[in-house]
C-alpha cells in the first residue's frame, strides 16, 4: 500500500525544521556574540549589518509559517475524506503540493524586507517567488473542494472547523498574493492589512483544524464522544468572532494603521473598525473559552 497522505506532510514539515532552524540558531548565536563579547555583527555604526538579522531570521520564519500549517494540512487530508464519505481525490497531487510547498518556502524569505532598499531584480525574483507558492496551495484547497464535491459530506462539528478553515484560510491566502507584489506591499508594509493576513493563515490554517482534530480525536483517547451541541456553539462563536475581529483590519491597514502602535488620534477614521476588532475578539475569546 502507498504511504498515508499525513505521512507526507510530517516528512516535509519534519525536513523544513532540519534545513530553517539552522538559520535563527546561527542568527541567535551572532546575536549573543554581539551583545556579550561586543562582536559587531548587525550593529551598522561598527560595520555591521542588520539587514544581516533580517535575513536569518527570515529564512527561518517564513518557511516557520509552513512548518505550521503543513501539519494541519495533512489532519485536514484525513478527517475530510472521512467526512465527506469517499477517499481523498488527487493524493498524488496532494502529496507532491507537499512537498512543493517544502521546497517554495525557503524562496521567498525578502518579501517580509521589500521595503528594506534592496535591488528591484531581488524583489522581482522573491516576488515571482512568493506568488508560485500559491500554486501547490491551491492544489490542496482545490483537492478537498474536489473531495467534497466527490462524496456525501455529513455535517458534524469537525466538518464546521474544516470548512471554517477553507474559507479563512483561503482569504489569508487571497491576501498573500497581493503583499506579494512589490508595490502593493510597498503601501501596505507595517499596517494592519499584514496582521490580517497573517491572522487569517496562521488561525485559519492552524488553529480550525486543530479544533477539527480535538473533536474528530478526543474520543479516541479518552473514550467519550464531545457535545455536539456545545461544539457547534464554540465553532459559530470562534467562526464569526473571528471573522467580525479581524475582517476590518484589512480597511484599517489600507487607511495607513500601522502596526505595533499603542495610540492614535481620535480623528483618522479607524475608530468604528477597531470597535468592531474590539468588540467581535470578545466572541472569539467566549468561543476559544467555551
Amino acid at each position: 500500500g502507498r504511504m498515508p497522505i499525513f505521512a507526507w506532510y510530517m516528512l516535509v514539515t519534519a525536513g523544513m525544521i532540519m534545513i530553517g532552524m539552522p538559520a535563527v540558531i546561527a542568527a541567535d548565536i551572532l546575536l549573543e556574540l554581539e551583545r556579550a563579547f561586543g562582536m559587531p555583527f548587525y550593529d551598522a555604526n561598527r560595520g555591521g549589518d542588520p539587514l544581516l538579522w533580517q535575513h536569518l531570521f527570515w529564512l527561518f520564519g517564513h518557511p516557520e509559517v509552513y512548518i505550521i500549517f503543513l501539519p494541519a494540512a495533512g489532519m485536514v487530508s484525513v478527517m475530510l475524506p472521512s467526512f465527506a464519505r469517499t477517499p481523498l481525490v488527487g493524493y498524488a497531487w496532494v502529496a507532491l503540493a507537499a512537498i512543493a510547498v517544502g521546497f517554495l518556502s525557503f524562496g521567498l524569505w525578502v518579501h517580509h524586507m521589500f521595503t528594506v532598499g534592496m535591488p528591484l531584480l531581488s524583489l522581482a525574483f522573491f516576488s515571482a517567488a512568493s506568488s508560485a507558492i500559491a500554486i501547490p496551495m491551491g492544489i490542496q484547497v482545490f483537492a478537498w473542494l474536489a473531495t467534497l464535491w466527490n462524496g456525501k459530506p455529513v455535517l458534524r462539528v469537525p466538518m464546521l472547523f474544516i470548512l471554517g478553515f477553507l474559507f479563512i484560510f483561503t482569504i489569508g491566502g487571497v491576501t498573500g498574493v497581493m503583499v506579494a507584489a512589490v508595490p502593493y506591499d510597498w503601501q501596505v508594509h507595517d499596517t494592519y492589512f499584514v496582521v490580517a493576513h497573517f491572522h487569517y493563515v496562521l488561525i485559519g490554517g492552524m488553529v480550525f483544524p486543530i479544533f477539527a482534530a480535538m473533536y474528530y480525536w478526543m474520543p479516541v483517547m479518552t473514550g467519550r464522544m464531545l457535545s455536539e451541541r456545545l461544539g457547534r456553539w464554540v465553532f459559530w462563536l470562534m467562526f464569526i468572532g473571528f471573522n467580525g475581529a479581524f475582517l476590518p483590519m484589512h480597511v484599517t491597514g489600507l487607511l495607513g494603521m500601522p502596526r505595533r502602535i499603542y495610540t492614535y488620534s481620535a480623528d483618522l477614521g479607524w475608530n468604528g473598525l477597531n470597535l468592531s476588532t474590539t468588540v467581535f475578539s470578545f466572541v472569539l475569546a467566549a468561543g476559544v473559552l467555551v
